[in-house]
């Protein structure tokens, strides 16, 4: 069997059915892309390009123009769409290192240290969503040890709602003492094998899984 290895989207996709991660994350079967999804991959290239270059955001994401100019002329360092990978033993390693264990992709970040602010773009509806914030930070803080402090923020653009936690280096305990046992359960899973379905609303329309009983039904 390959090492585990996992991501916040796959813990997600699992949390939320487990059935769901297997298709969209280990058997890789759905097929097509979603309008969603497509929306969201155009809306980070969009913002990547401005980011790196000063290329112009396009027409639909132009009322973005003043934030993202503002976020390119802070001070410091500025990285866009940064992937990112620890080991088991949480130290940085290549994406694609065999001792890779979590990946992520750093959609914006500043360093200005002894402090840090990362940003990841939605395009889907607001939530709020403390795993992947915590996730973010930790990740910077394991890979700069010069950052003390993270600001993180879920900026959903679609709806000009953000989502913001802060993280100090005293806190990288509490965050992996709280996803752990949750990643724990992702890793039982994949080495038995069991993606028991879990219904909900989202069935109904926002999953591809067609060969699931309840796809398009939900829990009706």
């Amino acid at each position: 069997m390959a090492s585990f290895t996992w991501s916040y989207s796959q813990l997600k996709n699992f949390e939320t059915c487990p059935k769901r991660h297997y298709h969209y994350d280990v058997a890789k079967d759905v097929a097509g892309e979603t309008y969603q999804q497509g929306e969201g991959h155009e809306t980070h290239k969009a913002f990547e390009d401005y980011m790196r270059s000063g290329k112009s955001l396009p027409l639909g994401l132009k009322q973005h123009d003043d934030m993202m100019a503002k976020l390119r002329s802070l001070s410091g360092e500025i990285y866009a769409e940064q992937k990112l990978a620890l080991t088991a033993e949480f130290k940085p390693t290549g994406f694609f290192d065999k001792r890779v264990w979590f990946r992520t992709v750093v959609d914006f970040c500043n360093v200005q240290a002894p402090n840090a602010t990362v940003i990841d773009y939605k395009t889907g509806r607001p939530a709020e969503d403390k795993t992947q914030l915590a996730l973010l930070s930790a990740t910077v803080l394991h890979y700069l040890p010069e950052v003390k402090q993270v600001r993180a923020r879920l900026f959903f653009v679609n709806h000009n709602h953000v989502e913001k936690a802060d993280y100090k280096r005293r806190d990288l305990t509490g965050i992996w003492n709280e996803i752990l046992p949750r990643v724990k359960k992702l890793q039982r899973a994949r080495e038995q094998e069991e993606y028991p379905p879990t219904p909900s609303g989202l069935c109904v329309r926002y999953c591809g899984v067609t060969s699931c009983p309840y796809h398009g039904r939900g829990t009706r």
